[in-house]
């Protein structure tokens, strides 16, 4: 609906036709949202895993390299060149596993952190506030009803006064989480943008960081070093 922005906290107590359909516009949009940022954080999940599975695999790969003096094969011999060069390796390896590491921390603060707080805490706690007005609303319908059975009928003065207080506590009840619900909905509208934009600038940031931080571990001297094994491989 174009032009609406928020939810008229000041009509929740008249609680008209109107009002009950424009909740129903609003809940419809954060169900939207919650599907959407449910998809996104498992995209994001997958990055993060990805990553860390990277590291830890990069890790891994510069340990074994420096292992290759230990290993014993039959056929292999003293190989002190081949030795040195894996050496080189896992120097240069090693650099890259601890730019991996960096950007897994990075990951973690800067994308997964904010998605992860929006989704656990603001969208849930919407469905925990939808579920208390629910409750809270069929709470009221209960009393209405205790109330119009009594009133048709001659009941003693003690009964009707007690079903009109029951009614009294009951809408009030409603009208006070009726307005806490409409409130979180309204914040969740300002919220919504920066809530999926903050990941992902945050991931972003941290593969440009990534980027830096590798060009300026592989200097000239890993390059030209890169180089030389290249063309001897091709040979």
């Amino acid at each position: 609906m174009p032009g609406i922005e928020k939810l008229p906290i000041e009509e929740t107590l008249e609680d008209s036709p109107q009002t009950r359909s424009l909740l129903g516009v609003f809940e419809e949009d954060t169900a939207a949202i919650s599907n959407y940022c449910s998809q996104l954080y498992q995209a994001m999940q997958r990055i993060y895993d990805a990553q860390n599975e990277l590291s830890a695999a990069t890790h891994l790969t510069s340990r074994l390299l420096k292992e290759y003096d230990k290993q014993r094969f039959p056929l292999g011999g003293d190989d002190e060149v081949m030795s040195s060069t894996l050496q080189q390796f896992a120097k240069v390896i090693d650099e890259l596993s601890s730019c991996h590491a960096v950007l897994s921390t990075q990951l973690a603060d800067a994308m997964m952190f904010p998605i992860s707080q929006f989704k656990e805490r603001d969208l849930k706690e919407i469905l925990t506030l939808k579920e208390v007005f629910q409750i809270s609303s069929d709470d009221h319908d209960v009393a209405i009803n205790r109330y119009s059975r009594l009133s048709k009928r001659r009941d003693n003065d003690k009964a009707r006064a007690e079903a009109v207080e029951d009614v009294y506590t009951a809408r009030k009840k409603q009208h006070q989480t009726m307005m806490h619900y409409f409130c979180s909905l309204n914040t969740l509208q300002y919220k919504k943008k920066t809530a999926l934009l903050e990941p992902l600038l945050g991931y972003m940031q941290a593969q440009i960081s990534f980027f830096k931080l590798g060009s300026e571990n592989l200097t000239q001297q890993w390059e030209d070093f890169l180089g030389t094994i290249g063309a001897s491989v091709q040979k």
